[in-house]
């Protein structure tokens, strides 16, 4: 079910394939001028000392991850679902609802992961300072995680959902969320103590708050890595459940 999948996703790229790779250049340029040329001017700084620049490249590469995670779930189990297009006769196939859900959870992490490479590669062009070689295989590793973690939110999502304006409605106000409440643009101590604290406690807060930690610090919190790995798997099974309800199947 994975490798076929993988190759459906493939061949519809294939066949748009100068769109997508535009879109892929051009998302990080737009996130840069958009971000991290106005912000850098607000905060020069983190409060470790860490120029603008340098800190939220982090951010803004988790952010694109969950553009493009966005992107293939939503046509994949909203749109072909409440259509009525090929996600009926997906499903039928001799396959597990959890195999599948781990077949799109599959397919957009590797997506991802594509998307991730390409702007790390537009965005290091661009930084005032060249980031430690390391952190071109930490990156990837950390965005494996967090797809693997957003991507079950954006299918619980898709599978509950069957109106397109209440979906939307959710969508916005999830990326959003993550915009502001999981330290894509500020670090939480510029919130009030309370509110700082209760956001970095968020399993997608952990993620980018360790990816940190070990880009800029060389420091390993493991609670931040195993606690959004646990809920993830815990979280793939529930929405393998889910489906199966939902398609009453």
């Amino acid at each position: 079910m994975i490798k076929a999948l993988f190759f459906r996703r493939f061949w519809l790229i294939r066949h748009r394939l100068m769109t997508t790779v535009s879109f892929m250049v051009m998302l990080p340029l737009l996130l840069h001028i958009g971000i991290t040329m106005v912000m850098k001017n607000i905060v020069v700084q983190s409060i470790d000392q860490v120029p603008y620049d340098v800190w939220v490249f982090p951010g803004i590469i988790l952010l694109i991850a969950s553009v493009s995670t966005f992107s293939l779930i939503y046509r994949d189990l909203f749109d072909l679902r409440i259509h009525k297009k090929s996600f009926i006769p997906i499903t039928l196939a001799p396959y597990g609802k959890t195999h599948l859900v781990i077949g799109f959870l599959v397919t957009s992490i590797i997506e991802s992961l594509v998307y991730v490479i390409v702007a790390m590669g537009v965005l290091t062009v661009l930084l005032p300072e060249p980031l430690n070689w390391s952190a071109y295989f930490i990156v990837p590793l950390f965005t494996l995680l967090y797809t693997f973690l957003l991507g079950n939110l954006i299918i619980t999502f898709s599978v509950l959902t069957d109106r397109i304006s209440t979906y939307l409605s959710i969508t916005i106000s999830m990326f959003l969320f993550i915009l502001f409440a999981t330290g894509v643009l500020v670090e939480f101590d510029f919130y009030p103590k309370t509110i700082g604290t209760l956001l970095s406690y968020f399993p997608l807060s952990m993620i980018l708050s360790d990816l940190r930690g070990i880009l800029f610090f060389n420091r390993v919190e493991w609670g931040p890595i195993m606690i959004p790995v646990a809920t993830a798997l815990g979280w793939t099974w529930l929405n393998g459940y889910m489906l199966k309800r939902k398609l009453k199947q």
